[in-house]
């Protein structure tokens, strides 16, 4: 009597615990879903070590390795916008555009949208033009990674002004040279380290169907590169909003 009542209240544990995991994975997919930065593409924004959790519902939520919507999006994607995607040159990703339901396998990339369907993008040296018009000017600041020293660059879009950077007296970026137009259904994004980055400079464009979310919150913050114990996780990061 004793030991099937301890097996039942096995078998309950263990059911119970599955129905977690699986919400805790459904919850993962539709709704919020933790991404962590692993490289210095988004410098000087977004820094390596930092984690974030990306809204899965704003740009609306697909089922999965599918283009067909589970929940329509909430918002349109606009020039500006911080995204998270699937990378087009992952094999997976014409099978699987958006990675999955779980997407372990899958490798995505964090950039900024600067060009949406339709859009005209020239890129010359340090000067981006979006459709004949300028968004990048010059300004007297800095940015240092450790011994590197960058120049910061403004981009505008509308009311949102980012900091970009550019490798201090590197020349040879002045004789950098892009134009092209964004197909439909497709964007342009970069990295905001415009000098460490792989982005649509050279794989190209991002197809809507990739891209799964927006990062909304940074909700943890690790530094690896930290000098004393107390500089280990950065504090001044912890639920910081991003741009």
């Amino acid at each position: 009597m004793n030991k099937n009542f301890e097996i039942n209240n096995i078998l309950k544990a263990i059911k119970s615990i599955i129905i977690a995991l699986l919400l805790a994975l459904v919850i993962r997919y539709a709704f919020y879903q933790p991404f962590r930065i692993p490289s210095k593409s988004m410098l000087p924004n977004l820094l390596v070590g930092d984690h974030l959790l990306a809204n899965r519902i704003n740009y609306g939520t697909m089922i999965p390795c599918s283009d067909k919507y589970i929940v329509d999006p909430l918002s349109e994607i606009e020039r500006g916008d911080v995204i998270i995607f699937h990378w087009p040159g992952d094999k997976n990703s014409i099978s699987c555009p958006n990675g999955g339901f779980v997407g372990l396998l899958s490798i995505y990339y964090i950039k900024r949208v600067v060009g949406l369907p339709g859009d005209t993008i020239e890129i010359i040296g340090k000067t981006v033009l979006v459709n004949g018009e300028k968004i990048s000017k010059g300004s007297d600041k800095f940015f240092s990674d450790g011994p590197n020293e960058f120049e910061v660059i403004y981009n505008k879009f509308g009311n949102k002004i980012i900091n970009t950077i550019y490798i201090k007296d590197y020349d040879e970026r002045n004789s950098e040279y892009l134009k092209t137009k964004v197909p439909l259904n497709k964007y342009f994004v970069l990295g905001d380290n415009r000098d460490n980055s792989l982005d649509s400079r050279f794989w190209g464009f991002v197809p809507r169907e990739n891209i799964i979310g927006v990062p909304s919150i940074i909700h943890f913050s690790w530094n690896s590169e930290f000098k004393s114990f107390k500089d280990i996780i950065r504090t001044e990061r912890l639920f910081k909003s991003i741009e």
